[in-house]
């Protein structure tokens, strides 16, 4: 492993060991829910050459916030879905915001940011049906051969289940020329699948193995959801544009890199998974050494060139 890999590796070891997280579902939920009370929506300043805009996302139960950023004086043909993280039960939208700003530096091109509802609300249908929508209004005015979407953690999760969700209820909207996942996640639907979970017990100082099926308890609300709402690997990819997904090596997501990639052939989508060795969570979401630089420039590229 590069030196500097290990150097950020031992860094989250330092901050899990200071810092432990918990680990069961009811302790998750408790903590989520007083975290995201907290949270407001506020509506940036139009300041540092950014301009803001807030669009409401109505789904069929309520009606959400998502910010739209551009550069000011410019008219962009092209959008960008980015979509923050949190397992579906955190809202860290606010604090992830920065990484989609960052983004825009580098490209010509407006970004939609839904603050979608984390789970200690709704179970996690309304989360991706919030995203969906926010992807259908984009269409009013983004032709979908012009819009990428980037998802971190559960935001790539989400990004991928745009597509499923558009296949399952027969939306027929066309989808993205691009989607961009960042480690997204998929909860364990049998034995098999939870034994590979399992060997990455000990790899990870972000998300412990246990953190994969409490998360998906707490996002499923106590309902008995469609399988691919909380498996979500096991999504229906077919009709999509570009999927590329990024792991690192040392995340216990990364154990649903092979299922992915199970389902994403069956589909007969244009793909490509990589799994960066020495490489924790979500590390392709900033440029901090060569690994991260060299998957960040990748995927803006491949934007860029839409």
């Amino acid at each position: 492993m590069k030196l500097s890999n290990k150097i950020i590796m031992g860094l989250l070891w330092l901050i899990c060991y200071l810092c432990p997280p918990a680990k069961k579902a009811e302790d998750i939920y408790a903590y989520a829910k007083k975290h995201n009370k907290k949270q407001v929506f506020r509506l940036p300043k139009n300041r540092w050459g950014l301009v803001y805009k807030d669009q409401e996302i109505r789904t069929q139960i309520g009606a959400y916030h998502c910010l739209r950023i551009k550069k000011r004086g410019q008219t962009p043909n092209r959008a960008i879905l980015y979509i923050g993280g949190g397992g579906g039960v955190y809202n860290y939208y606010q604090s992830q915001l920065m990484l989609a700003k960052k983004l825009l530096k580098r490209v010509d091109a407006e970004i939609y940011y839904p603050f979608y509802p984390p789970t200690t609300k709704y179970p996690v249908t309304e989360a991706f049906e919030m995203v969906f929508e926010s992807y259908r209004a984009m269409l009013s005015e983004y032709s979908h051969e012009k819009i990428a979407v980037v998802g971190l953690s559960f935001g790539g999760t989400a990004a991928m289940t745009i597509i499923s969700w558009n296949n399952y209820y027969k939306e027929n909207l066309p989808m993205p020329a691009l989607t961009i996942g960042l480690s997204p996640g998929h909860v364990p639907a049998n034995n098999l699948e939870r034994k590979h979970l399992e060997s990455y017990r000990g790899v990870d100082p972000f998300i412990p193995v246990e953190w994969v099926e409490a998360y998906g308890h707490i996002n499923s609300g106590g309902q008995k959801l469609e399988h691919w709402l909380i498996h979500t690997a096991h999504g229906d990819f077919s009709n999509a544009g570009k999927i590329r997904l990024y792991y690192g090596e040392k995340e216990s997501l990364a154990f649903a890199a092979p299922i992915y990639k199970q389902y994403l052939e069956k589909a007969g989508a244009d793909y490509k998974i990589h799994i960066e060795p020495g490489m924790p969570h979500c590390y392709g979401a900033v440029r901090i050494n060569k690994a991260s630089r060299n998957t960040y420039d990748e995927y803006l590229g491949l934007i860029k060139n839409l």
